[in-house]
């Protein structure tokens, strides 16, 4: 039998997943229909979603930004019963720009699925901020 920490080893993993293929349906599933996202910096993208619907809106905008380059490699994931932490590589273009960068999600479960989304760069904020900036 799977214990909680493996669930939500599998939900994370099965996040990134679905995000990489641009899968927002299948991104859809595994969130609460009250979560919250929270997308760092003092950018275009920036501030705090509430509601899956503006979650995946916001999802859905960040790869529109970067016209489905961004592609995300897991470094690690850790989980336990309540909260999870994904470390994963990033590399994105947007027209002549672009960027690669460590990232940090943070979450927090309730009921097998996601309720809390926080976004960390794990350097740079400020190139983070220009490349997401309009």
């Amino acid at each position: 039998m799977q214990t909680l920490e493996q669930t939500h080893l599998e939900l994370i993993k099965s996040l990134l997943s679905a995000f990489s293929r641009g899968d927002i349906e299948a991104v859809r599933n595994l969130l609460s229909e009250d979560v919250r996202l929270h997308f760092p910096g003092n950018n275009a993208l920036s501030g705090e979603y509430r509601g899956r619907d503006r979650a995946l809106e916001a999802l859905a905008r960040s790869m529109q930004w970067t016209g489905g380059t961004t592609r995300v490699q897991m470094h690690d994931v850790l989980a336990n019963e309540t909260h999870g932490v994904l470390l994963y590589n990033v590399r994105a273009r947007r027209g002549d720009r672009s960027i690669e960068y460590r990232y940090i999600d943070l979450y927090h479960f309730r009921e097998g699925q996601i309720c809390e989304i926080y976004g960390y760069p794990a350097e740079d904020p400020a190139a983070f901020d220009a490349f997401y900036s309009e």
